[in-house]
């Protein structure tokens, strides 16, 4: 029996240029991975729930050092939500 798929139609995505995520992005994927509200992941790191929100909305940027938490909670989002649970219990 012959092939039913041709290689020929599948798109070569080894050089697909992917577009990296932006702070609102990371944001929202970070929130859905960890099932958590807005206002629960404002009070995990610590800031008003009006700068998650205009973060996510893209009305204003997170700093530097937002970002890079930012980055940090994306890489690993459960170990990190447990390290920041640690740090505000303490």
């Amino acid at each position: 029996m012959a092939d039913e798929f041709d290689d020929a139609d599948s798109p070569d995505w080894t050089r697909a240029k992917s577009r990296t995520l932006d702070a609102s992005a990371k944001l929202k994927l970070i929130r859905g991975t960890l099932d958590t509200s807005q206002v629960d992941f404002a009070v995990l790191l610590g800031i008003p729930v009006a700068t998650l929100q205009n973060w996510e909305q893209r009305r204003t940027e997170p700093d530097a050092v937002a970002r890079a938490l930012i980055d940090l909670i994306h890489d690993d989002p459960k170990e990190m939500r447990a390290r920041l649970l640690r740090r505000n219990a303490a």
